[in-house]
């Protein structure tokens, strides 16, 4: 979600400490002006150098770990959004994974003894003080580093020595992680969409490099899995025999053991072969396979980071997984449908977006969809209003997923095609006291054909289609046509 689209969903007091994170020159403006103020000094509130200082400072301890985690926890969730039981529980969820591994006897059998015992006693000595400066945070991160440790087994060590997230390795309690939350928001990093369903807090997309940066990750954890998926098992246990780990198993054992491992997915595309690279570029849409293996180990990071995730569940008919995926069909985004597993091929995008249509009418708005003998009609239709089933109004539908405006075509206002409504709407002329062509964004001149559905509106689709926006495209731009006729 861009800064643009989140402030319209929030209500002054969330709005005034965004406003208050960049500037103080302002008396208390009201909603429209506190947007205004935003929308207006956008490049200062996202610039990197003001994130990074926020997200700086000098603290205890367990201050500096419940910060990171909250980001983390942010970072892990599709669309970086999440309300607040959900962002709590993902948080305290991250502090009890550790607290696991560090419970198990054999959590750093796979690590150098001597190393381990270095960053210990470093540890120890460094949790004597009651502050901890975000240098001296920086100096253990670099000992970690040297050591050759991933901020994994940092975190286990933290645990044994009873410091992990804080002293007694006791879990944050949900009125700390508001206060942590509401500190991200006075620093202008969280944004608290309390109008929008859910009252949901979102890092905005402007914002996640930065912060990402400042923590030091490369990926979020559901793109890194992808990366993952995208590599061989041979790839996987290459990778698995650099740390000296167990190379046995499944590829989704196998990958959940690289990922334990604190592997970052630069060093892992730093195991593979050029030719490898050569070859993971190529199976991947749009991404350059020349330059050098450092050039593309960043372009193939960039890609699955630029990748939008959303949570589906396991048990999601098909019909709901499309849905969840509708914008994305619609604009025919083959880059993010083939990276989530949602197509296999570009066929797949038609098919797709009329079942995701499908489910939107029956599943979420409850509506029955009227049977239709034959072939030649439209992708869906729904009837409503009258006291009997073939009086009142009908809906109908034909999906037209394009990568650019759509242009009503003058080969449609005469082919007898599934595809065309048109054929439809004009056999209902008889019994029609009007006809519409409605489309959310449309080029001009298929508006001059002879005898074309008249365009009297342009439809503004509902919010569950405006999705995840990209490259200031509108999710619903391509999402087709709607005729309504009157019997």
């Amino acid at each position: 979600m861009k800064v643009a689209d989140a402030i319209k969903q929030m209500s002054k007091l969330p709005l005034q400490r965004i406003v208050d994170s960049f500037t103080k020159d302002f008396p208390k403006p009201d909603e429209d002006q506190a947007r205004d103020i935003i929308l207006r000094n956008v490049e200062e509130l996202t610039d990197g150098k003001r994130i990074t200082t926020v997200l700086q400072f000098d603290g205890p301890f367990k201050d500096q770990i419940r910060q990171i985690l909250m980001l983390e926890a942010f970072v892990n969730r599709p669309d970086w959004s999440a309300s607040e039981q959900e962002i709590v529980e993902s948080l305290t969820g991250l502090e009890q994974d550790v607290l696991n591994a560090a419970a198990a006897e054999d959590s750093l059998r796979y690590e150098d003894p001597d190393r381990i015992e270095i960053l210990r006693d470093v540890l120890r000595t460094a949790l004597r003080d009651k502050l901890i400066t975000f240098r001296e945070l920086n100096l253990l991160r670099t000992l970690r580093d040297s050591l050759g440790l991933s901020e994994a087994v940092f975190r286990i060590v933290l645990a044994q020595l009873n410091h992990f997230p804080q002293r007694g390795n006791v879990l944050h309690t949900p009125s700390e992680c508001r206060d942590v939350l509401n500190a991200l928001q006075r620093g202008g990093i969280v944004f608290h969409c309390n109008k929008a369903d859910g009252s949901p807090y979102v890092i905005p997309d402007e914002i996640r490099t930065s912060v990402m940066n400042a923590l030091g990750l490369e990926l979020g954890l559901h793109a890194w899995g992808l990366l993952l998926d995208a590599l061989t098992v041979t790839q996987l246990k290459q990778t698995l025999a650099s740390k000296k780990l167990p190379t046995s198993g499944t590829k989704a054992e196998l990958t959940s053991r690289v990922i334990s491992s604190g592997l970052s997915p630069s060093r892992v595309l730093g195991i593979l072969s050029t030719g490898d690279l050569h070859k993971l570029c190529s199976s991947l849409p749009g991404v350059p396979v020349s330059g050098t293996k450092a050039q593309r180990i960043e372009r193939i990071i960039g890609y699955f980071a630029n990748l939008i995730t959303k949570e589906v569940s396991e048990e999601a008919s098909p019909g709901e997984r499309f849905y969840k995926y509708l914008p994305e069909l619609a604009r025919r985004d083959r880059e993010n449908l083939l990276a989530n597993q949602i197509i296999k091929k570009d066929l797949d995008i038609e098919h797709g977006f009329e079942a995701a249509t499908r489910f939107l009418f029956e599943s979420r708005l409850g509506l029955e969809l009227m049977e239709m003998a034959g072939s030649e009609h439209p992708d869906g239709c729904i009837r409503f209003g009258g006291r009997r089933r073939t009086g009142g109004d009908v809906l109908m539908w034909d999906n037209k997923s394009t990568e650019t405006a759509y242009t009503f075509p003058p080969s449609h206002l005469r082919q007898s095609s599934a595809t065309s409504v048109t054929r439809v709407i004009r056999s209902l002329a008889s019994w029609s006291s009007w006809r519409s062509l409605t489309t959310p964004r449309w080029t001009e001149s298929g508006n001059s054909q002879p005898n074309a559905p008249v365009p009297t509106s342009r439809w503004s689709p509902p919010k569950i289609w405006d999705g995840s926006r990209r490259n200031g495209g509108r999710a619903g731009a391509t999402a087709g046509s709607i005729s309504r006729c009157s019997t």
